[in-house]
Protein backbone atom coordinates (compact mmCIF):
# COMPACT_ATOMS: atom_id res chain seq x y z
CA UNK A 1 0.00 0.00 0.00
CA UNK A 2 2.80 2.64 0.89
CA UNK A 3 4.21 2.61 -2.50
CA UNK A 4 0.73 2.84 -4.03
CA UNK A 5 0.30 5.89 -1.90
CA UNK A 6 3.83 7.62 -3.46
CA UNK A 7 2.60 7.09 -6.99
CA UNK A 8 -0.08 10.38 -6.64
CA UNK A 9 -0.59 12.92 -4.23
CA UNK A 10 -4.24 11.68 -2.31
CA UNK A 11 -5.06 15.51 -2.59
CA UNK A 12 -4.99 15.33 -6.23
CA UNK A 13 -7.15 12.06 -6.76
CA UNK A 14 -9.67 13.46 -4.07
CA UNK A 15 -10.45 16.70 -6.96
CA UNK A 16 -10.21 14.37 -9.88
CA UNK A 17 -12.97 11.95 -8.36
CA UNK A 18 -15.12 14.83 -7.03
CA UNK A 19 -15.01 16.34 -10.85
CA UNK A 20 -15.78 13.48 -12.54
CA UNK A 21 -18.48 12.74 -10.02
CA UNK A 22 -19.33 16.12 -10.97
CA UNK A 23 -19.91 15.80 -14.30
CA UNK A 24 -21.58 12.75 -14.38
CA UNK A 25 -23.97 14.02 -12.27
CA UNK A 26 -24.50 17.01 -14.33
CA UNK A 27 -24.85 14.59 -17.32
CA UNK A 28 -27.44 12.58 -16.01
CA UNK A 29 -29.70 15.53 -14.51
CA UNK A 30 -28.99 17.25 -17.83
CA UNK A 31 -30.56 13.76 -20.10
CA UNK A 32 -33.24 13.48 -17.41
CA UNK A 33 -34.72 16.92 -17.58
CA UNK A 34 -34.01 17.57 -21.42
CA UNK A 35 -35.14 14.06 -23.02
CA UNK A 36 -38.94 13.52 -22.38
CA UNK A 37 -38.32 9.88 -23.40
CA UNK A 38 -35.81 9.40 -20.33
CA UNK A 39 -38.08 11.51 -18.05
CA UNK A 40 -39.56 7.98 -17.95
CA UNK A 41 -36.81 6.21 -16.37
CA UNK A 42 -36.77 7.72 -12.43
CA UNK A 43 -33.60 5.33 -12.35
CA UNK A 44 -31.89 8.08 -14.30
CA UNK A 45 -32.74 11.28 -11.81
CA UNK A 46 -31.51 9.32 -8.76
CA UNK A 47 -28.15 7.90 -10.71
CA UNK A 48 -27.98 11.81 -10.91
CA UNK A 49 -28.41 12.16 -7.03
CA UNK A 50 -26.23 9.38 -6.20
CA UNK A 51 -23.45 11.03 -8.46
CA UNK A 52 -23.90 14.26 -7.01
CA UNK A 53 -23.50 13.18 -3.35
CA UNK A 54 -20.31 11.36 -4.41
CA UNK A 55 -19.23 14.66 -5.64
CA UNK A 56 -19.88 16.55 -2.59
CA UNK A 57 -18.38 14.19 -0.39
CA UNK A 58 -15.06 14.05 -2.30
CA UNK A 59 -15.05 17.74 -2.35
CA UNK A 60 -15.73 17.49 1.97
CA UNK A 61 -12.08 15.48 2.01
CA UNK A 62 -10.53 18.10 -0.51
CA UNK A 63 -10.94 21.10 2.02
CA UNK A 64 -8.51 20.91 4.29
CA UNK A 65 -6.21 21.48 1.02
CA UNK A 66 -7.94 24.82 1.12
CA UNK A 67 -7.05 24.68 5.34
CA UNK A 68 -10.74 23.94 5.69
CA UNK A 69 -10.89 22.20 8.75
CA UNK A 70 -13.51 21.72 11.01
CA UNK A 71 -14.97 19.13 13.50
CA UNK A 72 -16.92 15.82 11.93
CA UNK A 73 -14.95 16.74 8.57
CA UNK A 74 -13.90 13.33 7.80
CA UNK A 75 -17.07 11.45 8.89
CA UNK A 76 -19.55 14.19 6.96
CA UNK A 77 -17.66 13.18 3.57
CA UNK A 78 -17.58 9.61 3.75
CA UNK A 79 -20.89 9.55 4.85
CA UNK A 80 -21.69 11.60 2.01
CA UNK A 81 -19.93 8.98 -0.04
CA UNK A 82 -22.18 6.58 1.34
CA UNK A 83 -25.38 8.02 0.80
CA UNK A 84 -23.78 8.43 -2.81
CA UNK A 85 -23.68 4.17 -2.57
CA UNK A 86 -26.61 4.18 -1.62
CA UNK A 87 -28.63 5.98 -4.20
CA UNK A 88 -27.10 4.08 -6.41
CA UNK A 89 -28.45 1.13 -5.36
CA UNK A 90 -31.76 2.85 -5.26
CA UNK A 91 -31.00 4.13 -8.90
CA UNK A 92 -30.55 0.55 -9.75
CA UNK A 93 -33.65 -0.54 -8.29
CA UNK A 94 -35.70 1.58 -9.81
CA UNK A 95 -34.26 1.65 -13.52
CA UNK A 96 -34.44 -2.52 -13.72
CA UNK A 97 -37.93 -2.39 -11.78
CA UNK A 98 -36.52 -4.41 -9.09
CA UNK A 99 -38.97 -5.57 -6.33
CA UNK A 100 -38.52 -3.24 -2.92
CA UNK A 101 -37.83 -6.79 -0.80
CA UNK A 102 -34.26 -7.02 -2.84
CA UNK A 103 -33.59 -3.66 -0.65
CA UNK A 104 -32.84 -5.71 2.23
CA UNK A 105 -29.31 -5.01 2.57
CA UNK A 106 -29.93 -1.56 3.69
CA UNK A 107 -30.89 -2.83 7.38
CA UNK A 108 -27.07 -3.67 7.69
CA UNK A 109 -25.77 -0.37 5.81
CA UNK A 110 -27.91 1.36 8.06
CA UNK A 111 -26.68 -0.17 11.22
CA UNK A 112 -23.08 0.39 10.11
CA UNK A 113 -23.50 3.97 9.55
CA UNK A 114 -25.25 4.43 13.22
CA UNK A 115 -22.36 2.59 14.80
CA UNK A 116 -19.45 4.24 12.35
CA UNK A 117 -20.87 7.54 13.90
CA UNK A 118 -21.22 6.47 17.34
CA UNK A 119 -17.87 5.49 17.55
CA UNK A 120 -16.77 8.98 16.05
CA UNK A 121 -18.85 11.01 18.57
CA UNK A 122 -17.66 8.74 21.03
CA UNK A 123 -13.59 8.54 20.41
CA UNK A 124 -13.32 11.24 17.83
CA UNK A 125 -12.26 10.22 14.05
CA UNK A 126 -10.31 7.52 14.34
CA UNK A 127 -8.77 6.78 10.98
CA UNK A 128 -9.25 2.89 11.18
CA UNK A 129 -12.40 2.39 12.65
CA UNK A 130 -13.98 4.73 10.12
CA UNK A 131 -11.97 2.91 7.06
CA UNK A 132 -13.18 -0.64 8.11
CA UNK A 133 -16.44 0.46 8.80
CA UNK A 134 -16.95 2.64 5.88
CA UNK A 135 -15.43 0.01 3.46
CA UNK A 136 -17.85 -2.31 5.13
CA UNK A 137 -20.55 -0.75 4.49
CA UNK A 138 -20.05 1.09 0.83
CA UNK A 139 -18.80 -2.99 -0.24
CA UNK A 140 -21.86 -3.94 0.96
CA UNK A 141 -24.10 -1.77 -1.31
CA UNK A 142 -21.48 -2.25 -3.99
CA UNK A 143 -22.00 -5.55 -4.20
CA UNK A 144 -26.03 -5.05 -3.70
CA UNK A 145 -25.64 -3.02 -6.83
CA UNK A 146 -23.21 -5.24 -8.67
CA UNK A 147 -25.47 -8.45 -8.13
CA UNK A 148 -29.03 -5.88 -9.64
CA UNK A 149 -26.94 -5.76 -12.36
CA UNK A 150 -26.19 -8.92 -13.15
CA UNK A 151 -29.89 -10.14 -12.54
CA UNK A 152 -30.92 -7.65 -15.51
CA UNK A 153 -34.01 -8.98 -17.44
CA UNK A 154 -33.82 -7.14 -20.05
CA UNK A 155 -32.03 -9.00 -23.18
CA UNK A 156 -30.75 -5.79 -25.22
CA UNK A 157 -29.25 -4.25 -21.86
CA UNK A 158 -28.20 -7.38 -19.93
CA UNK A 159 -24.86 -7.77 -21.97
CA UNK A 160 -23.90 -4.23 -20.93
CA UNK A 161 -25.35 -4.86 -17.38
CA UNK A 162 -22.93 -7.68 -16.59
CA UNK A 163 -20.09 -5.41 -17.63
CA UNK A 164 -21.28 -3.29 -14.96
CA UNK A 165 -21.88 -5.60 -12.50
CA UNK A 166 -18.06 -6.99 -12.95
CA UNK A 167 -16.77 -3.54 -12.49
CA UNK A 168 -19.10 -3.46 -8.81
CA UNK A 169 -17.89 -6.48 -7.96
CA UNK A 170 -14.10 -5.56 -8.58
CA UNK A 171 -14.47 -2.44 -6.80
CA UNK A 172 -16.07 -4.31 -3.88
CA UNK A 173 -12.74 -6.64 -3.81
CA UNK A 174 -10.40 -3.56 -3.68
CA UNK A 175 -12.26 -2.16 -1.21
CA UNK A 176 -11.99 -5.77 0.80
CA UNK A 177 -8.40 -5.31 0.29
CA UNK A 178 -8.16 -1.95 2.12
CA UNK A 179 -10.39 -3.16 5.36
CA UNK A 180 -7.81 -6.49 4.94
CA UNK A 181 -4.68 -4.08 5.44
CA UNK A 182 -5.86 -2.06 8.10
CA UNK A 183 -7.30 -5.28 10.17
CA UNK A 184 -4.07 -6.28 10.26
CA UNK A 185 -2.24 -3.20 11.63
CA UNK A 186 -2.50 -2.77 14.91
CA UNK A 187 -4.64 -0.51 16.91
CA UNK A 188 -2.53 1.66 17.83
CA UNK A 189 -1.28 2.40 14.32
CA UNK A 190 -1.29 6.29 13.94
CA UNK A 191 0.40 6.98 10.58
CA UNK A 192 -1.54 8.49 8.10
CA UNK A 193 -3.98 6.42 5.41
CA UNK A 194 -1.47 4.59 2.89
CA UNK A 195 -4.72 2.67 1.42
CA UNK A 196 -6.38 6.00 0.49
CA UNK A 197 -4.49 6.63 -2.83
CA UNK A 198 -5.43 2.92 -3.69
CA UNK A 199 -9.03 3.65 -2.71
CA UNK A 200 -9.27 7.06 -4.92
CA UNK A 201 -7.77 5.39 -7.74
CA UNK A 202 -10.03 2.48 -7.87
CA UNK A 203 -12.66 4.75 -7.02
CA UNK A 204 -11.96 6.73 -10.53
CA UNK A 205 -11.94 3.48 -12.54
CA UNK A 206 -15.42 2.41 -11.85
CA UNK A 207 -16.73 6.24 -12.37
CA UNK A 208 -14.98 5.83 -15.45
CA UNK A 209 -16.15 2.58 -16.52
CA UNK A 210 -19.71 2.72 -14.96
CA UNK A 211 -20.83 6.02 -16.52
CA UNK A 212 -20.51 5.01 -19.77
CA UNK A 213 -22.15 2.30 -19.36
CA UNK A 214 -25.33 3.01 -17.60
CA UNK A 215 -25.40 5.49 -20.89
CA UNK A 216 -24.99 2.80 -23.28
CA UNK A 217 -27.59 0.66 -21.32
CA UNK A 218 -29.66 3.47 -21.59
CA UNK A 219 -29.35 3.75 -25.25
CA UNK A 220 -30.30 0.31 -25.68
CA UNK A 221 -33.85 0.70 -23.57
CA UNK A 222 -34.52 3.23 -25.82
CA UNK A 223 -33.34 2.11 -29.07
CA UNK A 224 -35.50 -1.56 -28.00
CA UNK A 225 -38.59 0.90 -26.48
CA UNK A 226 -38.59 2.62 -30.48
CA UNK A 227 -38.52 -0.97 -32.03
CA UNK A 228 -40.99 -1.89 -29.89
CA UNK A 229 -43.09 0.50 -30.71
CA UNK A 230 -42.78 0.87 -34.26
CA UNK A 231 -44.17 -3.28 -34.28
CA UNK A 232 -46.26 -3.90 -31.21
CA UNK A 233 -49.89 -2.08 -30.56
CA UNK A 234 -49.84 -0.45 -27.84
CA UNK A 235 -52.94 -1.46 -25.97
CA UNK A 236 -52.46 -4.65 -26.59
CA UNK A 237 -49.36 -5.31 -26.99
CA UNK A 238 -49.45 -7.65 -29.98
CA UNK A 239 -48.05 -7.24 -33.36
CA UNK A 240 -49.25 -4.05 -34.87
CA UNK A 241 -50.53 -4.00 -38.68
CA UNK A 242 -47.16 -2.98 -40.08
CA UNK A 243 -45.51 -6.03 -38.64
CA UNK A 244 -48.62 -8.17 -40.27
CA UNK A 245 -48.25 -6.23 -43.66
CA UNK A 246 -44.57 -6.99 -43.90
CA UNK A 247 -44.66 -10.52 -43.30
CA UNK A 248 -47.53 -10.92 -44.88
CA UNK A 249 -45.96 -9.87 -47.83
CA UNK A 250 -42.66 -11.92 -46.83
CA UNK A 251 -44.42 -15.33 -46.77
CA UNK A 252 -46.77 -14.31 -50.45
CA UNK A 253 -43.39 -13.39 -52.32
CA UNK A 254 -42.29 -16.84 -50.56
CA UNK A 255 -44.98 -18.69 -52.16
CA UNK A 256 -44.53 -17.81 -55.25
CA UNK A 257 -41.33 -19.20 -55.17
CA UNK A 258 -42.48 -22.15 -53.56
CA UNK A 259 -45.94 -23.44 -54.00
CA UNK A 260 -47.31 -23.67 -50.54
CA UNK A 261 -50.28 -21.37 -49.49
CA UNK A 262 -50.53 -18.72 -46.98
CA UNK A 263 -53.66 -18.76 -44.68
CA UNK A 264 -54.83 -15.18 -42.92
CA UNK A 265 -57.36 -15.25 -40.68
CA UNK A 266 -59.26 -11.86 -40.15
CA UNK A 267 -60.85 -11.89 -36.56
CA UNK A 268 -63.99 -9.19 -35.71
CA UNK A 269 -65.15 -8.50 -31.98
CA UNK A 270 -69.22 -8.97 -32.29
CA UNK A 271 -70.89 -6.29 -31.17
CA UNK A 272 -68.24 -3.87 -30.13
CA UNK A 273 -69.85 -0.67 -30.08
CA UNK A 274 -72.47 -1.82 -28.33
CA UNK A 275 -69.79 -2.90 -25.63
CA UNK A 276 -68.34 0.65 -25.87
CA UNK A 277 -71.75 2.43 -25.32
CA UNK A 278 -72.64 0.60 -22.07
CA UNK A 279 -69.40 0.49 -20.45
CA UNK A 280 -67.42 3.16 -21.79
CA UNK A 281 -64.26 3.31 -24.05
CA UNK A 282 -62.20 1.92 -20.83
CA UNK A 283 -64.62 -1.23 -20.78
CA UNK A 284 -63.79 -1.77 -24.60
CA UNK A 285 -60.30 -1.06 -23.83
CA UNK A 286 -60.13 -3.94 -21.63
CA UNK A 287 -62.39 -5.99 -23.16
CA UNK A 288 -59.68 -5.71 -26.67
CA UNK A 289 -57.01 -6.52 -23.77
CA UNK A 290 -58.65 -9.78 -22.80
CA UNK A 291 -59.36 -10.69 -26.17
CA UNK A 292 -56.17 -10.46 -27.69
CA UNK A 293 -54.46 -11.99 -24.79
CA UNK A 294 -56.89 -15.16 -25.51
CA UNK A 295 -56.00 -15.67 -28.93
CA UNK A 296 -52.11 -15.25 -28.02
CA UNK A 297 -52.33 -18.05 -25.93
CA UNK A 298 -54.26 -20.45 -28.49
CA UNK A 299 -51.93 -19.98 -31.71
CA UNK A 300 -48.92 -21.56 -32.04
CA UNK A 301 -45.38 -20.52 -31.38
CA UNK A 302 -44.78 -18.84 -35.02
CA UNK A 303 -48.15 -18.02 -35.96
CA UNK A 304 -48.64 -14.65 -36.34
CA UNK A 305 -51.33 -12.16 -33.91
CA UNK A 306 -51.59 -8.37 -34.96
CA UNK A 307 -54.02 -5.51 -34.07
CA UNK A 308 -54.65 -4.12 -37.27
CA UNK A 309 -58.18 -2.30 -36.84
CA UNK A 310 -59.98 -0.92 -34.07
CA UNK A 311 -61.35 -4.35 -33.12
CA UNK A 312 -60.14 -6.53 -35.56
CA UNK A 313 -57.16 -8.72 -35.42
CA UNK A 314 -55.49 -10.80 -38.23
CA UNK A 315 -53.58 -14.41 -37.93
CA UNK A 316 -50.81 -15.24 -40.05
CA UNK A 317 -50.55 -18.83 -39.69
CA UNK A 318 -47.37 -20.57 -40.49
CA UNK A 319 -48.59 -23.81 -41.97
CA UNK A 320 -51.02 -23.31 -44.75
CA UNK A 321 -53.62 -25.43 -45.27
CA UNK A 322 -57.34 -26.05 -45.73
CA UNK A 323 -57.84 -28.05 -42.77
CA UNK A 324 -55.57 -26.30 -40.76
CA UNK A 325 -56.73 -23.10 -41.72
CA UNK A 326 -60.26 -23.72 -40.58
CA UNK A 327 -59.25 -25.52 -37.52
CA UNK A 328 -57.59 -22.94 -36.11
CA UNK A 329 -60.20 -20.15 -36.72
CA UNK A 330 -62.64 -22.67 -35.27
CA UNK A 331 -60.03 -23.10 -31.98
CA UNK A 332 -59.62 -19.22 -31.43
CA UNK A 333 -63.28 -18.76 -31.59
CA UNK A 334 -64.64 -21.33 -29.11
CA UNK A 335 -61.72 -20.11 -27.26
CA UNK A 336 -62.82 -16.61 -26.82
CA UNK A 337 -66.48 -17.81 -26.85
CA UNK A 338 -65.73 -19.77 -23.37
CA UNK A 339 -63.50 -16.77 -22.16
CA UNK A 340 -65.30 -14.71 -19.12
CA UNK A 341 -63.84 -10.86 -19.19
CA UNK A 342 -64.17 -9.30 -15.97
CA UNK A 343 -64.32 -5.88 -16.21
CA UNK A 344 -62.44 -2.86 -14.04
CA UNK A 345 -65.94 -2.43 -12.78
CA UNK A 346 -66.23 -6.32 -11.33
CA UNK A 347 -68.83 -6.84 -13.79
CA UNK A 348 -68.10 -9.73 -16.02
CA UNK A 349 -69.36 -10.47 -19.48
CA UNK A 350 -68.67 -13.15 -22.58
CA UNK A 351 -67.91 -11.57 -26.09
CA UNK A 352 -67.97 -13.25 -29.63
CA UNK A 353 -65.66 -13.10 -32.77
CA UNK A 354 -66.66 -14.17 -36.68
CA UNK A 355 -63.75 -15.07 -38.40
CA UNK A 356 -63.09 -15.27 -42.07
CA UNK A 357 -60.20 -16.72 -43.32
CA UNK A 358 -58.32 -17.01 -46.71
CA UNK A 359 -55.95 -19.76 -47.58
CA UNK A 360 -54.20 -18.65 -50.96
CA UNK A 361 -55.02 -20.94 -53.96
CA UNK A 362 -52.73 -19.36 -56.62
CA UNK A 363 -55.37 -16.46 -57.75
CA UNK A 364 -54.38 -14.37 -54.80
CA UNK A 365 -51.40 -12.80 -56.41
CA UNK A 366 -50.59 -10.15 -53.69
CA UNK A 367 -50.84 -10.20 -50.25
CA UNK A 368 -53.34 -7.62 -50.48
CA UNK A 369 -55.54 -10.17 -52.48
CA UNK A 370 -55.46 -12.57 -49.68
CA UNK A 371 -56.52 -9.61 -47.47
CA UNK A 372 -58.99 -8.65 -49.19
CA UNK A 373 -60.44 -12.31 -49.85
CA UNK A 374 -60.13 -13.02 -46.09
CA UNK A 375 -61.98 -9.78 -45.48
CA UNK A 376 -65.25 -10.60 -47.72
CA UNK A 377 -65.26 -13.90 -45.65
CA UNK A 378 -64.93 -12.32 -42.55
CA UNK A 379 -68.06 -9.92 -43.92
CA UNK A 380 -69.98 -13.43 -44.99
CA UNK A 381 -69.50 -14.61 -41.28
CA UNK A 382 -71.11 -11.27 -39.60
CA UNK A 383 -73.99 -11.62 -42.33
CA UNK A 384 -74.54 -15.34 -41.44
CA UNK A 385 -75.37 -14.49 -37.97
CA UNK A 386 -71.74 -13.62 -36.20
CA UNK A 387 -69.87 -15.89 -33.86
CA UNK A 388 -68.65 -18.20 -36.83
CA UNK A 389 -65.96 -19.11 -38.97
CA UNK A 390 -66.39 -18.66 -42.91
CA UNK A 391 -63.96 -19.56 -45.05
CA UNK A 392 -63.13 -17.89 -48.50
CA UNK A 393 -65.20 -19.02 -51.75
CA UNK A 394 -67.39 -20.98 -49.27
Amino acid sequence: MEWIAGLVHAGTLLLVNALLAALASALFFALYLGHPRVKRQPGVLWWGMSYAAFATGFGLLFLPAFHVIFPGLQLIGNLSIDAGAVLALLAANLYLERSRRRLWVLVPVVMIALTEAGLVLVEGENLRHMVILGGALTALLTVATGAAFWQCKDEAQRPVARLAAIFHFLWAAMLLVRIGWWIAQPAEFAGKDPTSTFGLLSRIVLTWVITPALLWMLTRKLDAELIRHASQDPLTGVANRRVMWEEGQGRIAASHARGAPVAALMIDVDHFKSINDRWGHEGGDHVLIAIANTLSRHIREKDILARVGGEEFMVLLHDAEASAANEAAERLRQAVEKKTITLPSGETLHCTVSIGYCLSTGKEQSWRDVVVAADQALYAAKQAGRNRVVGAGD
